[in-house]
C-alpha cells in the first residue's frame, strides 16, 4: 500500500498559475486514505510556501534534494561550502554571468542587471528575489541549490571549482542547476523516507521532466504524467494523462482501482 506520494511541480502539479481543480481534490482523496504528501522539486522552499499551504502538503524536498523542510522549517539540508559560493560568485561577476541562490527560505540574484533571470521568471515563473551586494557574500546563510545563465560550454569553468560530485541539470540553453554532492531528487526523497521510516516501494511519485528520473527509478509507483518527456514514461509504471486534462487524478483513481491506496 502506498503511505506517501511526492509530487514534481511544474507540469506535474500546476503550469504556471494554472492548477486543475481536480487535482485540489485528488490530493484530498489521499489524505482522506491515510497517504502522506510531499513535494518534490527544483525549486526552493521560499517558492513553495504558498503553494503547499493551499493544498495541505506538509513536507517538502526542494532544490533537487538538497532541502527537506515540514512546513516551512527546515528538517535536513545538504548545503554547499560557503566558500564554494563566494569562488562561483566571483567568477560569475567576472564573465558577466547571473547566479541564482536558493537559501532555505530566501532566494538570492548575484545581479539587478539579469535579462536572463527575467526570461526565465517571465517562462516559468520565479518569485521576487533578494539582490545580493558584494558587500553580503560572507553573510548569506546555507545555499542548497544555484542557478547559473551560462551556455553549456561556459559551465565547466563552475563546475571545475567544486570539490566532489555536483548534480548538473541544465534545464534551458542558457540556464543550468548545480547541486552539492551528487545530490537529487531520489537522494532527498530517500532521506525523507528514512525519517518517517517508510520504503521506497511504499511511495508513488509522480513527475513529468528529466530532473525526475533518479526518482522514478526509486520508487515502488512511479507516474509520469501524458506530458511528460520520454525518457521518463520509460520508467513509468503507469502513464497518466496531461496536467490539463486532470492527469493527477486520473492516475488517483488508477491507484484506487489498483488497491494501491
Amino acid at each position: 500500500m502506498i503511505k506517501l506520494a511526492a509530487f514534481d511541480v511544474d507540469g506535474t502539479l500546476r503550469e504556471r498559475d494554472y492548477l486543475p481543480e481536480s487535482t485540489r481534490s485528488a490530493l484530498r482523496k489521499l489524505k482522506e486514505k491515510g497517504v502522506a504528501l510531499a513535494i518534490c522539486t527544483g525549486r526552493s522552499e521560499f517558492e513553495l510556501v504558498a503553494l503547499r499551504e493551499e493544498l495541505g502538503i506538509d513536507w517538502a524536498v526542494s532544490c533537487n534534494g538538497s532541502h527537506i523542510g515540514y512546513r516551512g522549517t527546515t528538517v535536513a539540508g545538504t548545503p554547499f561550502p560557503k566558500k564554494l559560493i563566494q569562488s562561483w560568485l566571483t567568477l560569475a561577476e567576472a564573465q558577466g554571468h547571473e547566479v541564482l541562490l536558493y537559501a532555505g527560505d530566501s532566494m538570492y540574484l548575484n545581479r539587478a542587471d539579469a535579462p536572463r533571470f527575467r526570461q526565465a521568471q517571465l517562462e516559468i515563473g520565479f518569485l521576487e528575489p533578494t539582490v545580493l551586494s558584494e558587500e553580503r557574500w560572507a553573510s548569506i546563510p546555507d545555499i542548497y541549490q544555484c542557478i547559473v545563465y551560462c551556455e553549456a560550454h561556459e559551465q565547466e569553468a563552475y563546475t571545475s571549482l567544486a570539490d566532489g560530485d555536483l548534480y548538473v541539470h541544465r534545464w534551458r540553453p542558457w540556464a543550468v542547476d548545480f547541486n552539492p554532492r551528487g545530490m537529487n531528487k531520489a537522494v532527498g526523497l530517500k532521506r525523507l523516507l528514512e525519517h518517517l521510516s517508510l520504503a521506497p516501494e511504499e511511495t508513488a511519485a509522480f513527475g513529468d521532466g528529466l530532473n525526475d528520473l533518479e526518482m522514478m527509478a526509486l520508487v515502488g509507483n512511479a507516474i509520469v504524467m501524458g506530458n511528460g518527456c520520454d525518457e521518463l514514461k520509460a520508467l513509468a509504471t503507469f502513464v497518466t494523462k496531461s496536467l490539463r486534462e486532470d492527469g493527477i487524478a486520473h492516475a488517483v483513481d488508477h491507484l484506487e482501482r489498483t488497491s494501491a491506496i
